[in-house]
């Protein structure tokens, strides 16, 4: 198992990623790509039940774990039902539940995650397209947006860009590349600006926060 400095955040594709916090607090976001998900988390985000973002099966539980879904996402016992407006703490991390929707994404089933982690702020957009409600999370002081970039279920590049516009995150990042793949390269680099951090799966980052 590789050890990396915290807070770190690894793609695995798809809209799965792992945030590695001090201490080894561990979360998943959207567990489905496959990677390394050996090591137990503390904590589980889930943005909506399609089976290509709620693979809680692939991750090891640590006692005490939290799982955190809209209602009907996950199929796990004593699971945390969120909606969009909720707020939790759990060990080092606080988590803001958002909206998150489109046409192919109902409003009621699906939720975006603002999560800190040591003073750094990480919006998980999750399955969406622009809305409106993407400003008001500019005064949050985002540090990292991950954004989908399919153009098929939900927003392209170009879009993805306006969202960004309007969140005004420090660095911005794309995720649900493809329609149907694990990644996309293209897609994913229509997502332009010198904001833009390429983000491949495999791949692990060290985050920092706005001010340090």
């Amino acid at each position: 198992m590789l050890t990396v400095q915290a807070p770190a955040l690894t793609y695995y594709g798809r809209a799965s990623i792992k945030l590695i916090a001090a201490g080894n607090f561990v979360i998943y976001i959207d567990p489905f790509a496959p990677g390394d998900y050996s090591e137990p988390a503390d904590l589980v985000l889930v943005t909506h039940g399609h089976d290509d973002h709620n693979r809680v099966d692939l991750v090891t539980l640590k006692p005490g774990a939290v799982v955190a879904a809209p209602a009907g996402a996950v199929a796990v016992k004593g699971h945390r039902v969120v909606r969009e407006g909720d707020r939790f703490s759990l060990g080092p991390v606080q988590v803001r539940v958002v909206p998150a929707y489109n046409s192919n994404h109902k409003r009621e089933a699906c939720v975006g995650y603002l999560v800190c982690v040591e003073g750094c702020r990480i919006y998980h957009a999750g399955d969406t397209s622009l809305i409106p409600e993407m400003a008001e999370l500019a005064p949050q002081g985002v540090d990292y947006a991950l954004s989908p970039t399919d153009g098929h279920w939900n927003m392209d590049g170009a879009e993805a860009r306006r969202c960004a516009d309007l969140v005004r995150p420090r660095r911005l990042m794309a995720i649900h590349s493809s329609p149907m793949e694990l990644y996309d390269a293209e897609r994913a680099g229509q997502l332009a600006g010198a904001d833009v951090l390429p983000l491949s799966p495999g791949q692990t980052m060290v985050l920092a926060p706005r001010f340090r």
